[in-house]
């Protein structure tokens, strides 16, 4: 007799059955890319979540002041987001404080007519010309009523001839915003 043994019937089908299960698994595994071993139990999906809205959020906020700036500049008006203004320093005026190509930030003031000497404001003049001048002193016009004398800070300056008034100054500073 022959030592040789061979494999049954039923030996053969379980090993296909088994070939076909890791095939299947493999398959799956492969197909299946959002199958993963999520280690931070759920912290990674509600981070992606969080992230997308603060991403939304985001790109609302630019659309919202874009369409805003141009309906503000569309009616001529000088366009501000939520009362927050950037000008440009255009002249050598407030040099040496604020040399020209300077970015300020300047904020929609609460009250006009309660700005104090020293601040720096941003105004249009009676020409409609927009200007940054350090108010140097408060006048009391009578019957409550307020103007200021402006002078840019560079020394060769002299006092601005208008007398600003309340309505017209459109932002106080508040700073300059780096790398301008």
């Amino acid at each position: 007799m022959s030592s040789t043994k061979h494999t049954t019937r039923q030996q053969i089908e379980d090993m296909r059955k088994e070939i076909q299960a890791k095939k299947l698994k493999k398959s799956d595994l492969h197909n299946n890319k959002n199958l993963k071993v999520d280690r931070l139990g759920g912290r990674n999906d509600l981070l992606k979540a969080l992230s997308r809205m603060l991403f939304g959020v985001i790109v609302v906020t630019l659309l919202f002041s874009l369409v805003s700036i141009n309906m503000a500049k569309g009616r001529g008006e000088v366009p501000s987001i939520f009362g927050y203004y950037l000008f440009v320093i255009e002249s050598g005026s407030m040099e040496p404080t604020l040399k020209v190509g300077t970015v300020i930030l300047s904020h929609e003031p609460r009250n006009p007519e309660r700005l104090e000497k020293n601040d720096i404001v941003t105004f249009q003049t009676l020409s409609g010309a927009i200007i940054t001048h350090r108010i140097i002193e408060v006048l009391d016009e009578g019957a409550g009523s307020i103007g200021y004398l402006t002078k840019g800070d560079n020394p060769i300056n002299v006092i601005d001839q208008e007398v600003l008034t309340p309505e017209r100054v459109i932002g106080v500073f508040i700073a300059r915003l780096p790398l301008s």
